[in-house]
């Protein structure tokens, strides 16, 4: 369990920093964090899973400017890591096991959240030897720094995340361990109506032709590849 932790909690930093400190490809978004870390821990589909319902709460809350908002990011790598660990010991369904760990590992979203703001107050300290180094054309200088930013933004989310992988991997096990069985069908159900609630909040609150018809396009392919395929 400790490899996993580290190797998720690893990998969960270097995508953290992609929220707005370097690249801002993306590559931090939940639909891609799951996949990435599941697929290292060794089971794809989890980390998939688990990555579709936290990309709901991302859609409509990007860090933009000032605005910190729910870490997403930080979530989905800590409930990937934890759902895989234990998957891996115990057979779980795996969208029943999704959702439960997306339930679980939810509120973490709000934790990331703090880490940000901290990062960002950290941040701000290294900005004034960084404008005098840039007054100064100190490339070597401005160079470390940058660096150093990068670094400690790493450090924040790997040392935040290693020991809550590995303490929401014991609570998850032991939450499997008393679930009632006849309640797994019930999670398998609800799954699917996250997504569908998060894609009908997104039309209403961006309502356009086109957006509606990708919508009906989507929809229909699912049917279609669920029937022929």
């Amino acid at each position: 369990m400790l490899k996993e932790a580290f190797c998720a909690a690893t990998i969960g930093g270097l995508l953290w920093l992609d929220r707005y400190q370097f690249g801002q490809l993306m590559v931090s978004r939940p639909i891609v964090v799951g996949p990435v870390i599941g697929g290292a821990l060794g089971d794809f589909s989890v980390g998939l899973a688990v990555g579709v319902l936290f990309e709901v709460l991302w859609l409509r809350r990007p860090p933009i400017g000032g605005f910190i908002a729910p870490d997403v990011t930080f979530a989905s790598t800590v409930a990937t890591a934890a759902t895989v660990i234990v998957r891996n010991q115990h057979y779980f369904d795996v969208l029943a096991l999704a959702l439960l760990s997306f339930m679980l590992f939810m509120p973490l979203s709000f934790l990331g959240s703090k880490l940000d703001l901290l990062l960002r107050l950290c941040i701000g300290k290294l900005s004034i030897p960084a404008e005098q180094a840039i007054l100064q054309r100190n490339s070597a200088k401005i160079a470390i720094l940058f660096v150093a930013s990068l670094l400690l933004g790493f450090a924040i989310c790997m040392a935040a995340q290693f020991p809550i992988i590995i303490l929401g991997t014991i609570i998850l096990r032991r939450l499997l361990e008393v679930w009632p069985e006849n309640l797994t069908e019930a999670l398998k159900f609800a799954y699917f109506t996250i997504p569908a609630i998060g894609s009908l909040d997104m039309l209403a609150g961006n309502f356009e032709k086109s957006s509606f018809a990708l919508f009906l396009i989507g929809f229909v392919s699912t049917i279609c590849c669920y029937l022929f395929l």
